[in-house]
């Protein structure tokens, strides 16, 4: 099953689970920008619930389509979840009481009538995440020395460079397409290799 065809199962399955009342899908998975879909892309979504019934759909997510074909699901943070079905297609997916959106890139399948949005919060100033790259890459190099590779590794390579990827963003690249939860997604087609 392709994309597209997993986003329609999904949207049914919602639209037919009773307590379900909105779902909304965010970056690629929405329809305006199919266009940077491939096939690593998977479905990034919020599904919110009725509160008469949040607390069994939290558990069970019977909203979650083509159950016989489920290889996994996993828990993650507080309203987080992943599957993962038979054909590779994968869902990222928070489902819970309604909560703000804030993300832009989205396209709203199901209308509760309990949908809240907002704003992005404000980009991080530039000249504070020179700051924090400089400091966790310090932090890290000092874990790598003690002996704690993974956890220094992690420090350079996620914290460090998140921050300096933010920087560079918007220093060299401010109206380059973005995330804006998420410096590092697409940064290397925001940023491409000079060839000086």
């Amino acid at each position: 099953m392709d994309l597209t065809a997993r986003i329609a199962s999904l949207h049914r399955s919602c639209a037919e689970t009773p307590g379900v009342t909105s779902l909304v899908v965010f970056g690629s998975s929405a329809s305006g920008a199919a266009q940077r879909r491939d096939e690593w892309s998977d479905v990034d979504a919020n599904v919110f619930l009725a509160p008469e019934r949040a607390d069994e759909l939290h558990r069970t997510w019977e909203f979650l389509p083509d159950r016989e074909h489920l290889l996994l699901t996993a828990r993650e943070g507080g309203n987080g979840g992943v599957a993962l079905w038979d054909d590779g297609t994968v869902a990222e997916f928070g489902a819970g009481l309604p909560w703000t959106i804030r993300d832009p890139d989205r396209e709203v399948l199901l209308d509760g009538g309990d949908l809240r949005f907002a704003d992005p919060d404000p980009l991080p100033d530039p000249v504070d995440q020179v700051g924090l790259f400089l400091v966790k890459l310090v932090i890290g190099v000092g874990r790598v020395r003690r002996g704690e590779r993974v956890a220094g590794n992690a420090m350079i390579r996620t914290y460090a460079l998140t921050a300096l990827a933010e920087a560079l963003r918007q220093r060299l690249a401010p109206k380059a397409p973005r995330r804006p939860f998420d410096p590092l997604r697409r940064l290397e087609a925001a940023l491409p290799p000079r060839g000086e």
